[in-house]
């Protein structure tokens, strides 16, 4: 009688330790809960507090741009910086008509290139690296031709791509025979994506 309410704690627990790891699942169109397309600028200040600055003004999208729609080099998009939170030393969120369009991430922790597949979860394709694509295909959504560098570059790039939400990842190293280290991220919506 006694193994009953032992059993049901245990299970409830269960329960509830799977409901919330499916709230932290992988996505690539989003980041401790904020969500491209769905966060308004009001969502992000009642998640991450009062931002350090408030502009409006482009997205730096990087060589993304030749996937999107040129609006993103108008000063149209609300962009609130938030300093020093947990492992990153800058999260800039871009927001046109209230909604979450980009999210920024510089990193002060070290991270593998090889990790973002799992932070993110979709599959990274090399650019810039000795031997491989120097730039993205002309068609937005199409992954570089994929390979395995055996020596990289200072500095490069990874792309990450989903059906919403397009990653352009920079990426370091000191040592040309080791993937280094993630500088920054970007999220960006395919709602922005030419068409």
């Amino acid at each position: 009688m006694k193994r009953i309410p032992i059993l049901l704690a245990y299970a409830t627990l269960l329960a509830a330790n799977a409901l919330a790891q499916t709230g932290n699942k992988p996505r690539a169109d989003g980041f401790r809960g904020l969500i491209l397309n769905q966060t308004t600028s009001e969502d992000a200040v009642k998640m991450m507090g009062q931002p350090a600055s408030d502009k409006v003004d482009h997205l730096n999208v990087s060589k993304l741009s030749k996937w999107l729609d040129p609006k993103h080099k108008e000063k149209i998009f609300r962009q609130l910086a938030f300093k020093k939170i947990g492992d990153f030393s800058l999260i800039e969120l871009s927001f046109l008509e209230n909604k979450l369009m980009m999210i920024e991430l510089e990193f002060k922790k070290s991270v593998e290139p090889s990790r973002l597949d799992n932070v993110f979860g979709v599959e990274f394709a090399v650019l810039g690296a000795q031997a491989g694509p120097f730039d993205l295909p002309n068609e937005p959504g199409k992954y570089p031709v994929r390979f395995l560098p055996t020596l990289y570059p200072f500095v490069y790039n990874l792309v990450g791509i989903s059906d919403k939400a397009f990653i352009w990842v920079d990426c370091s190293t000191g040592d040309a025979r080791v993937a280094g280290k993630v500088d920054r991220t970007r999220q960006i919506s395919r709602v922005l994506e030419k068409k």
